[in-house]
């Protein structure tokens, strides 16, 4: 009886651990919509001035381009050189 109630615990508890971890799939549907309208919104007019058609795949394709280009030149500077709120000079042997 006491193997029975320990199992049904542990998998109790499994239950609830994994049900923390579930998602809301309407609120990720909004977050995506709203972070597509501000890329459009940001990088649209340049692709079209780039000669992409609106609303086609290839502006489309245009966008997620330059927005990539743009998060991944933010990392880079993130951490170039040296990056640390306590690095003010570099360090030299003595």
């Amino acid at each position: 009886m006491d193997n029975m109630k320990m199992r049904a615990i542990t998998i109790f508890g499994f239950v609830l651990l994994f049900a923390g971890c579930a998602t809301n799939p309407l609120a990720e549907q909004q977050r995506a919509t709203k972070q597509m309208e501000y890329k459009i919104q940001v990088y649209g007019p340049a692709c079209e001035k780039l000669g992409f058609a609106k609303d086609t795949n290839p502006w489309r394709e245009c966008i997620q381009r330059e927005y990539e280009q743009t998060i991944t030149r933010q990392q880079r500077n993130w951490d170039y050189p040296y990056w640390s709120p306590y690095y003010h000079r570099p360090f030299y042997w003595r």
